[in-house]
């Protein structure tokens, strides 16, 4: 009886599955954003002042990182939680050698550039004082606890 209980709890790993796959079903989403966007700078490349070109840019580059956030997330997730990847020479270099507290610190770099680009798109469309600065104090706590995580990780 215990040894079908402990199968059975060591098998419901898998429903962690379709939440992955969902995962890169956003980042699909995020393919047709990413096209909206260069769509939308091609269309006004001739025109448009240098700010609105760099806007454009840097909302492209956070589309990207998010998807590279979540690409790493579930990938990462999937071997750590269902089943070692077995796929040899296309395989990233840090899948299989990092683990969860990695993985976090990781994830808290990319939130520190995710909040960077966005705090740069605030500072660059005139944003008023107040919300900058509330922008600037959540950069600076994302930054601490992305160091603050790193310094854990490695002791």
């Amino acid at each position: 009886m215990q040894h079908s209980l402990e199968r059975f709890l060591l098998a419901t790993r898998w429903t962690m599955l379709p939440l992955y796959l969902a995962l890169f079903a956003v980042v699909v989403a995020l393919y047709v954003m990413v096209g909206r966007e260069i769509w939308h700078l091609f269309a006004v490349l001739l025109d448009a002042k240098d700010t609105e070109i760099v806007l454009l840019v840097l909302s492209i580059l956070d589309l990207v990182l998010v998807a590279n956030l979540l690409v790493m997330v579930a990938l990462s997730s999937y071997e750590t939680s269902i089943s070692p990847l077995d796929i040899e020479g296309d395989k990233p270099d840090w899948l299989g050698r990092i683990d969860s507290s990695g993985i976090k610190v990781k994830i808290a770099i990319s939130v520190v550039m995710i909040s960077a680009i966005h705090l740069l798109r605030a500072f660059m469309t005139n944003t008023p004082a107040g919300e900058l600065l509330a922008l600037a104090v959540v950069e600076v706590v994302f930054v601490a606890v992305a160091g603050g995580l790193k310094f854990v990780a490695r002791h």
